[in-house]
């Protein structure tokens, strides 16, 4: 008798069920009642095809020759194929229950085949046991036509199959098939017999060889280039703090809101859609109720850490996220929104994994290289974008800093194995607390700055570069946009000589009470817009600039010039022809531009990785078993148990009086109970004690000890009675 995957479960040991459910945890995803329920659920197509997925080509390859012998079949009938001793591919295919064992030979669930999906190797489905053709009787037309199928595809059509004397002659031999009036298939059988047995070309039996080139410093070039990463986020959110990004309605960053972010950061779109994603990812930025794209107050938390701590978070959503941020900016076609939410891809994490620890120090392997391995290893997963996802894995590792000079660095082996990156903290410049000013009035910050002396500087000073050394430049704008901001001469000066180891020039010292002395001699408000000055000659000047025409300005008294531009237009115009107004409240006094920066109004809300499920602890698969194994055994003694049509009905006395006289003595008897839907079952039980009105007793139908109330008690009757 033909034995069932059920079968071969239950025959298994803890052991190697407990090795089923490691290497494919989705199974534990609820934990089935007991090992029938395990065994179907094993057998299911989506579950076979995840543990497929998880297979290299070799094992691919001898579980597709499974998939066409005859079964059952042993080792020698699968090396007649392979021609490659395929003993250590088929233990495995066992322990993960993508094949179950006969006595000694080995059977396919039906689920793996159909995972495996139609016209396996170009062969149709197994009809029959193996047969010897002899062709040599058979019309040439009817060789043609199976010599066709058994290498291009083992479906074919006609018009009419029956109107066609040599297909008619084939399915009478039982060399085709017929599937319906206008097609045929090619049976497995007969098209091996055709091959001579050959189902693959070629076998792959071992991974193709990685070779690279020898690379010294990768990790400094790495550290480097986390360092740079970093400062492109920050600049990123520092950006959307002052001037939120704009999103789409349907989810994700606009087409010129990425356009801008790259010209903001001078990158590549590729790069700076990773830097947002980067930032999106681990809960930084958030796309706010009035589709705005806003830093998170997580942002300021991660702010507050030490870079290397920064980087590791960034590093590590990275790494286990699902998103894909290349998918953005494809070399052929129109990319994805940043941000959006269409960049899930469920492979991509365990890929990404994958590849990184082919990686080694101080060794660069050449992309095409990597491409090659891991179609090796992984041929099912994301086949169709396998080479652009190697492409975009390496140059994203590049950005962040794990890889350096294409080797991995140090604190990428670290960040693999989910520890501190220690070797990054050495790596890394120390933060700085100081500047130096030079004559031109630029100020060098020879290291990275402390964040909030960053943010201070940058509200006096343009930033000119960033890199190692960050170059700040003073100018009258920069020092306006201070004043702007509520800082006087003494705080600006202050400020400067707090942070600066050189003294400051002259030169800028007379730039700064220049800009002071002017600023707010001119006062904008709303008319639409008017300006107010004391000085009625710094107002001639402004009526008589012709830069100042487009505001179409009008004097309606000897101080006060109105305007019916907006307010934002005549500051702007008014700055870029030279002169320095303020705005004013209506009560007359300054209107500030507050330094305060915005922040998302909605929760950080990170988005979810979709991925594959995570492989269980010890524990788990400990308890997972148990409980296997105590269902089989209910469900097995719930099979034994004698069955009964209806349930007993005695009455109230009656029922406690055979309870009492057979507590604690054995005897088994069947009870009828309403449960809490009112719904009435039967229940064959052990009575143990009675106590405050209920009924503690084992329980043969479910194998354990449960309580009963005894006024859903309906009735009690011994078996034999029944």
């Amino acid at each position: 008798m033909k034995r069932s995957f059920s079968d071969d479960l239950r025959a298994r040991s803890d052991s190697d069920v407990a090795l089923l459910l490691q290497a494919r945890p989705d199974l534990l995803s609820p934990v089935p009642p007991d090992l029938s329920a395990l065994a179907a659920r094993a057998n299911s197509t989506p579950s076979s095809a995840r543990a497929i997925d998880a297979l290299n080509q070799w094992q691919i390859e001898v579980l597709e020759v499974c998939a066409l012998v005859q079964e059952p079949f042993d080792e020698k009938a699968i090396k007649k194929h392979t021609f490659t001793s395929p003993k250590e591919v088929l233990n495995h295919l066992y322990r993960i229950g993508l094949l179950y064992k006969d006595k000694n030979q080995y059977r396919m669930p039906t689920g793996v085949r159909d995972a495996l999906g139609a016209d396996i190797c170009g062969l149709g489905s197994r009809t029959g046991p193996d047969i010897d053709l002899d062709l040599t009787q058979a019309p040439e037309a009817a060789i043609s036509i199976i010599e066709k199928l058994a290498w291009q595809g083992p479906r074919g059509s006609a018009s009419d199959v029956n109107s066609v004397p040599t297909l008619k002659w084939l399915i009478e031999k039982g060399w085709l098939q017929q599937l319906d009036a206008q097609h045929v298939m090619l049976p497995a059988q007969v098209g091996l017999a055709l091959r001579e047995g050959i189902i693959h070309k070629a076998y792959h039996p071992l991974p193709p060889e990685l070779s690279g080139s020898n690379i010294q410093d990768a990790d400094p070039a790495g550290a480097m280039e986390a360092a740079t990463f970093l400062m492109w986020v920050e600049d990123l959110l520092e950006a959307w703090s002052r001037e939120p990004g704009q999103a789409l309605r349907s989810g994700g960053m606009s087409v010129r809101e990425l356009k801008r972010i790259t010209a903001l950061l001078g990158i590549s779109e590729a790069c700076a859609a990773f830097v947002a994603e980067s930032a999106y990812i681990i809960g930084l930025v958030s796309i706010d109720i009035d589709d705005q794209i806003l830093p998170t107050t997580a942002y300021d938390i991660w702010l507050s850490q030490k870079p290397e701590d920064r980087w590791r978070e960034i590093a590590s959503g990275w790494l286990t996220s699902s998103r894909v941020a290349g998918l953005c900016a494809p070399t052929e076609g129109k990319g994805v929104a940043p941000l959006g939410p269409e960049l899930d891809r469920a492979a991509a994490p365990a890929l990404r994994h994958f590849l990184l620890s082919l990686l080694s120090p101080n060794t660069s392997f050449s992309q095409e290289n990597l491409v090659d391995v891991l179609a090796w290893h992984r041929p099912r997963r994301a086949r169709h974008f396998q080479p652009s996802f190697v492409e975009w894995t390496l140059r994203e590792a590049q950005w962040l800093g794990v890889t350096g000079r294409g080797a991995i660095t140090t604190f990428g082996v670290e960040l693999l194995k989910d520890e501190e990156p220690k070797s990054l903290a050495k790596q890394l410049p120390p933060l700085v607390d100081h500047v130096l000013l030079q004559g031109d009035h630029t100020a060098v910050a020879p290291g990275p700055l402390f964040p909030e002396i960053f943010r201070e500087i940058s509200m006096m000073a343009e930033v000119e570069s960033r890199g190692t050394a960050t170059i700040f430049r003073f100018t009258e704008n920069s020092i306006r946009h201070a004043l702007d901001c509520g800082y006087d001469t003494n705080q600006i000066e202050e400020f400067i000589n707090r942070i600066s180891k050189t003294q400051i020039p002259q030169s800028l010292q007379y730039m700064i009470s220049d800009a002071s002395r002017k600023h707010g001699r001119l006062r904008v408000g709303l008319a639409h817009s008017y300006l107010r000055c004391d000085d009625e000659s710094l107002l001639v000047e402004v009526l008589n600039n012709k830069k100042c025409l487009a505001l179409d300005l009008k004097r309606i008294a000897p101080t006060v010039i109105i305007s019916p531009a907006p307010i934002e237009e005549v500051l702007e115009t008014l700055r870029d022809s030279g002169y320095s107004p303020a705005a004013e409240s209506t009560d007359g006094v300054i209107s500030l531009i507050s330094p305060t920066v915005m922040r998302a109004r909605s929760k950080s809300r990170p988005p979810r990785i979709v991925g594959d499920f995570q492989a269980p602890d010890e524990n788990l698969i400990a308890a997972a078993v148990k409980a296997l194994r105590s269902g089989e055994h209910a469900t097995s003694t719930q099979r034994a148990l004698p069955k009964i049509e209806t349930a007993p009905r005695t009455t109230a006395s009656e029922t406690l009086r055979v309870l009492r006289e057979n507590l604690q003595t054995g005897v088994s008897l069947w009870i009828g109970y309403a449960d809490s839907d009112g719904g009435l079952t039967s229940r064959m039980i052990e009575p143990i004690s009675i106590v405050a009105g209920y009924l503690m007793a084992f329980d043969k139908t479910k194998g354990e000890v449960k309580r009963f109330a005894i006024a859903r008690i309906t009735g009690v009757a011994k078996p034999e009675s029944i």
